[in-house]
């Protein structure tokens, strides 16, 4: 598990030249020191022995859906004659690794929870360096590790949620002082961010997150006290930002350039769509044919740009089957997530909650920011094994409440038990209403070498017997 959970901690440096820099380049494909550390975890993976108390194993179309994901777009692309693009490349086959090795490890609920602090951790060390850029080099608009404010609001976004998990269901009590203290750094660091997106994301969040809370109200009320807050000691040119949003006329800053560039790709975008629904344009073709598509673009921005919209550039350049997948995905997320709620343990379920607004909270942000999909492939994938681990802790709840009603049963001679058996069950007595216990696999006409003797209900139904039974009374 160290791979694994070393793996997880690096995720936010992805971009760093130290972690992404390039060892060796072969066409589209391309290897970093991120993707031999992959590439290991997945060795060990597949050769490391099942952990115990593993959660029992659920089949899952994921892996499946993500298959045809990876596979359709390259493959249309090549037979278009177009080159695929190395970075989109490498996106998919660090996604098919962190598949593999999550399938394999996270399989127990202690491995699931070090997972979510692993991730936590990780975010939060990273969002220091948005702070420094904030507060020591003074910068309009703080870049982070990702080097673009977007990406950076929307990887910090990721862990918020389950941050504020920790302060709740952590047992140790410097485990949720570090939960709150992540938790408020990483929301501090969207903020900081200034990405309008990446903002109304975790207003989305933090609505949804209240919704769910238990004290609906006070949630509420808390969640309109950090709103005012942040309305009045936020960074002054953030509200600028959003008051500059405008689609149409000319640009007077460049906030409201954004706005405009923003509409005229959608514009784009969609006629890509229209034009060729089922293949679209190509992976890593948005850019370079928007202009095609919109020449109101060139006299907006003076150049291209990529699609600003996640879901808008999937169904642009692998038209609308690659776009039904992603989505697919998403929905079969969600799905998971909502069966994890119903655990028995409070602490997975309410883990469920929180990556289940985590999900929502970066599928908002990503209608405009055209991001990496990899922290998409974090929550998916971790979704799935939540689930399998949520579905064992009911199935081990229901056997436990069985096991104490059959001994309550017994205990109050109602049912008679087989000597040393392997696992039980019940099964009802003919012509009575006692119940005995089968060992599981046993011959149900034998189920037990001593006789069973008749209960007192039993003997009031059948009058010779307790004829008998009062004469030798007497």
């Amino acid at each position: 598990m160290a791979l694994y959970y070393l793996l997880l901690f690096l995720t936010p440096f992805h971009a760093d030249p130290r972690v992404g820099q390039v060892l060796l380049e072969a066409g589209p494909f391309i290897i970093t020191p991120v993707k031999v550390l992959g590439l290991s975890t997945v060795i060990v993976a597949c050769l490391a022995p099942t952990a115990k108390g593993s959660a029992t194993r659920l089949p899952s179309s994921l892996p499946l859906l993500f298959v045809l994901f990876a596979l359709i777009p390259v493959v249309v692309t090549f037979g278009s004659g177009l080159p695929v693009p190395g970075p989109q490349a490498g996106q998919l086959i660090s996604g098919g690794m962190l598949l593999v090795a999550t399938r394999s490890m996270v399989t127990t609920q202690r491995r699931m929870i070090n997972s979510v602090r692993i991730l936590v951790a990780a975010f939060t060390f990273g969002s220091l360096w948005v702070y420094k850029e904030h507060f020591i080099e003074h910068q309009a608009r703080a870049w982070g590790l990702e080097g673009e404010t977007n990406y950076e609001g929307l990887m910090l976004l990721l862990c918020a949620p389950m941050a504020f998990w920790m302060v709740r269901y952590e047992q140790s009590s410097w485990l949720r002082l570090t939960g709150l203290v992540s938790g408020l750094l990483l929301v501090g660091g969207v903020v900081l961010t200034e990405s309008r997106a990446a903002i109304i994301a975790l207003g989305v969040v933090a609505l949804l997150a209240a919704l769910s809370a238990r004290r609906k109200l006070l949630a509420l009320l808390m969640l309109a006290a950090a709103s005012l807050v942040l309305a009045a000691y936020g960074p002054a040119s953030l509200s600028q930002r959003f008051r500059s949003i405008k689609f149409n006329g000319a640009a007077r800053n460049g906030d409201e350039e954004s706005a405009r560039i923003h509409f005229e790709l959608i514009k784009a975008g969609l006629l890509m769509i229209e034009r060729h629904p089922v293949v679209g344009v190509g992976m890593g073709q948005f850019k370079a044919v928007a202009p095609e598509y919109n020449p109101n673009l060139a006299e907006v921005a003076g150049r291209s740009y990529i699609a600003h919209n996640l879901f808008l550039q999937l169904g642009a350049e692998c038209g609308l089957p690659g776009l039904a997948l992603f989505i697919a995905m998403l929905a079969v997320g969600a799905r998971n997530f909502r069966i994890a709620q119903q655990a028995s343990a409070p602490a997975i379920a309410s883990l469920g909650t929180a990556m289940q607004v985590s999900l929502a909270g970066i599928s908002v942000a990503a209608l405009s920011i055209t991001a990496e999909e990899l922290p998409f492939w974090i929550l998916l994938f971790l979704s799935h094994s939540l689930r399998e681990i949520a579905e064992t802790d009911v199935a081990g709840a229901r056997k436990q409440v069985v096991n104490r009603s059959v001994q309550a049963m017994a205990a109050s001679g109602n049912v008679s038990i087989s000597a040393s058996s392997p696992p039980v069950t019940l099964r009802k007595k003919r012509n009575s209403s006692s119940m005995v216990l089968n060992p599981q696999g046993a011959n149900p006409r034998s189920v037990s070498s001593a006789p069973q003797l008749p209960s007192s209900t039993s003997l009031g139904r059948h009058p010779r017997v307790a004829r008998t039974s009062a004469i030798n009374r007497r």
